[in-house]
């Protein structure tokens, strides 16, 4: 998926907004490459809760484009 520097900050922007700390969090450090247990480890979690919290950003990112997408 390619998007434009302006989409990604605009995107970048409402992460913020919708994604809780710990989703944010665990999100960067995924898209870092990190497995889910470097994450855990790192954070103090169990591995289950890393897949939880990344299941929680997938369905928000996806609910957000689906919105963004009708809006358009």
């Amino acid at each position: 998926m390619i998007i434009n520097q302006e989409e990604f900050y605009g995107l970048e922007d409402k992460m913020s907004e919708i994604l809780s700390d710990l989703e944010r969090k665990v999100l960067m450090l995924y898209l870092d490459g990190r497995s889910y247990q470097e994450i855990a480890v790192d954070l103090d979690r169990h591995v289950k809760s890393i897949d939880n919290a990344l299941q929680r950003v997938k369905r928000k990112l996806e609910r957000y484009l689906e919105v963004r997408d009708i809006g358009l």
